[in-house]
């Protein structure tokens, strides 16, 4: 009678475990990805002592410019990965920028077993209307090139596999417009749709660190007025104001505005829509304690292009990084404006960042 009390108990584990693995065996398994299909060339940089495939033009989008190239290191296992997004204020550059400037973080990342991707996004057109700014902008925005860079990311993370990544070691960095989509990335909600018929746009678009290299502190521009108030508001006469739409006006960036924002009249700037798709692209207003920790650094521009001056200066970095400690999110800032410094107590560099929080 006692082997059979201790045995029931037993017999009924098995039976109940039987069951279970036969209601899911009943269950929908999500289908492995297919092979993605590319060819490896030579590399167009020098990899000296460092053993890496390369594979150029990979098609992640619908689009013909929806392309990256990739170095994978010869590793043991998936490796960590950082994309790179090319600058150019979302209407120009290319991610061959990667190998005319990078070589020498390409390198020390592949050298460290991290992989190494660089992404092409459509890139829009600012219209020459001879000053007319009531002009039709229809391409979306800054949305439409960030949205591409998002999908980039998700494709990757789909075809993991083939190109021997470990998805969740992924990094991102940029210069200017690449650096802002990284940031922008880096402190957006997750965009992963869990019921998408397409498994590409199921992939989480979180990532674990990102680098900011000659960025823009929000794409929400209005709030350009306040962050590089210091620089601006000394000038207002000279600029005709301190806010951002009239400054854009007077040194001929008004149509780019437009553009930016994806409308076709200033009058649409305070209306709900435009001031949610504003929230949207807001770094600065999303960030918190749970992004991505943040390398940023930027420098000193020439009075002589004020676009460029606006676009890039320390200030900037400076409300990221100050943003980031209020938030109590990890980051090193640097500013190598000397009229405006900051510099990280522990002089760590953008490549130590970046590997540091994927290795």
């Amino acid at each position: 009678m006692r082997f059979a009390r201790l045995l029931l108990p037993l017999l009924l584990t098995l039976l109940l475990g039987a069951c279970d693995n036969n209601h899911n065996s009943n269950k929908p398994r999500q289908p492995e990805p297919p092979t993605l299909d590319f060819t490896t060339s030579d590399a167009p940089i020098d990899l000296p002592n460092i053993t890496a495939s390369y594979a150029a033009d990979i098609q992640y989008g619908e689009d013909d410019i929806d392309r990256f190239d990739i170095y994978m290191p010869d590793c043991d296992g998936p490796t960590p990965l950082v994309i790179y997004i090319h600058g150019g204020g979302f209407t120009g550059g290319d991610k061959a920028d990667a190998n005319t400037y990078n070589a020498g973080d390409i390198r020390e990342f592949l050298a460290s077993c991290v992989a190494y991707a660089s992404i092409n996004y459509t890139l829009l057109t600012v219209p020459d209307t001879g000053g007319d700014l009531e002009i039709v902008a229809a391409q979306g925005g800054v949305l439409t090139p960030l949205t591409d860079i998002a999908h980039a990311l998700q494709f990757i993370r789909y075809y993991h596999d083939s190109l021997n990544i470990d998805p969740q070691h992924v990094a991102l960095y940029g210069h200017s417009a690449g650096a802002g989509a990284s940031l922008w990335l880096g402190t957006h909600d997750d965009m992963a749709d869990p019921e998408s018929d397409d498994p590409v746009l199921r992939e989480s678009t979180r990532v674990s660190a990102v680098g900011a290299l000659a960025t823009q502190s929000t794409y929400d521009v209005l709030d350009w007025e306040t962050v590089l108030a210091p620089l601006i508001a000394p000038f207002a006469d000279l600029l005709g104001g301190t806010d951002v739409p009239t400054i854009a006006g007077h040194i001929g960036a008004g149509n780019y505005l437009l553009t930016f924002l994806g409308i076709s009249s200033l009058d649409q700037i305070d209306t709900q829509v435009v001031t949610d798709y504003r929230a949207n692209i807001d770094m600065l207003e999303m960030m918190d304690s749970g992004d991505a920790p943040i390398f940023v650094e930027n420098y000193t521009t020439s009075v002589k292009d004020l676009l460029n001056l606006l676009l890039h200066h320390a200030l900037h970095a400076i409300a990221v990084k100050e943003r980031a400690d209020e938030v109590g999110l990890e980051s090193v800032g640097y500013s190598l404006d000397p009229a405006f410094p900051l510099e990280d107590p522990s002089g760590e560099g953008l490549v130590s960042f970046l590997t540091r929080h994927i290795r």
